[in-house]
């Protein structure tokens, strides 16, 4: 059995109605190596990937029970990662051209050489190896990011870890409050990568430190020429976030005219670049948080209730350090005067 660089297993199945095309792939596949599996039906074949998902699936074109366009599509659909080679003995422009777009690594023609299907699994082979290590590397650096780890067993920390836990699984705004330096964008960053949308873009921006044509600038982004100097487009931060969590600090900093276009963002899950006039669809969770009571900066007329109610579907309080000492262990297992105890926990 052959596997690759990091020690992953190359699961490779061949789908044939034509016992010799099978008898004679898998001896010079197997003489490789690689793990293999035959199918003369490729219903079968499919109803073995539920149970475990082939790396490379080689697929004849013409089956009596479903043709290879068809397997393409089941598998393409179904397990996106499974590189899929056609082979044939009805070649055709179209039927070639076809199978690429709807997602095959390559289209072979009967009759072909062992040298020729070597060349192309191995090319298949070196793609996967690229996808496995992709997906490591980002495993690895999620597991060593220090801002996912929070220190303590105490109850207080205890009770906020078990919230990030929930709302991390729930796609929908939150609202983080509590004062400076009190952890409040570790909290999002925990809560992003404890998501589904744990691999696509986690972006950080800071309300109070623009003025509001920065701030409309920085996250709708520009159309060229919308103002003496736009010489390019400019993708904007809300639409680099696409399917990841935009994390909006100081929200309560935010002027009230970005207020209307933040809700109206937020409602219409589209945006309009500066000086632009076609919509773009957006895809993103926002968190946001504030050293203010935002409650209170309603009242003074500081901030728009409209917006905040969106905002805050689910709110998390995060305390202060006195705080979490005021508050004394309840399971037993912290030091005395020490509540935040000696254990690390992560998620």
């Amino acid at each position: 059995m052959k596997r690759d660089d990091k020690n992953i297993l190359i699961h490779i199945a061949i789908i044939d109605d034509e016992p010799l095309v099978l008898r004679n792939l898998q001896r010079k596949i197997g003489k490789s190596g690689y793990r293999v599996e035959t199918f003369t039906d490729p219903l079968k074949a499919l109803n073995r990937m539920e149970i475990e998902p082939f790396d490379i699936s080689f697929t004849d074109l013409h089956m009596p029970k479903m043709d290879g366009m068809k397997v393409l599509k089941k598998i393409k659909e179904n397990y996106p990662k499974t590189e899929v080679i056609i082979i044939t003995g009805y070649a055709s422009i179209e039927n070639a051209v076809e199978a690429v777009k709807q997602g095959a690594f390559y289209y072979i023609e009967k009759p072909f050489t062992p040298e020729q299907v070597m060349l192309i699994l191995n090319r298949a082979v070196d793609k996967v190896r690229l996808v496995n290590e992709n997906k490591r590397l980002k495993e690895d650096l999620l597991k060593k990011n220090n801002v996912r780890k929070i220190i303590g067993i105490s109850s207080p920390v205890r009770e906020l870890i078990k919230i990030i836990h929930k709302v991390s699984r729930v796609n929908c705004n939150v609202l983080i409050q509590g004062e400076s330096g009190t952890g409040k964008e570790l909290t999002a960053m925990a809560i992003h990568f404890g998501s589904p949308r744990k691999d696509k873009p986690y972006i950080s921006f800071n309300c109070g430190s623009f003025t509001e044509e920065l701030i409309s600038n920085e996250l709708f982004g520009h159309e060229k020429g919308a103002f003496t100097g736009a010489e390019n487009i400019k993708i904007g931060l809300l639409e680099a976030a696409q399917r990841g969590t935009v994390f909006l600090d100081e929200i309560g900093e935010m002027p009230l005219s970005m207020q209307v276009k933040l809700l109206r963002v937020i409602q219409e899950k589209k945006l309009l670049r500066v000086g632009g006039s076609d919509p773009v669809d957006l895809d993103i969770r926002v968190i946001s948080a504030s050293n203010k009571e935002l409650e209170n900066e309603i009242k003074a007329g500081r901030f728009r209730e409209d917006l905040y109610f969106p905002l805050k579907v689910v709110k998390i309080r995060v305390l202060s350090l006195r705080a979490y000492f005021s508050r004394p262990c309840t399971h037993g297992s912290c030091p005395s005067n020490r509540p935040f105890g000696s254990r690390l926990v992560a998620y």
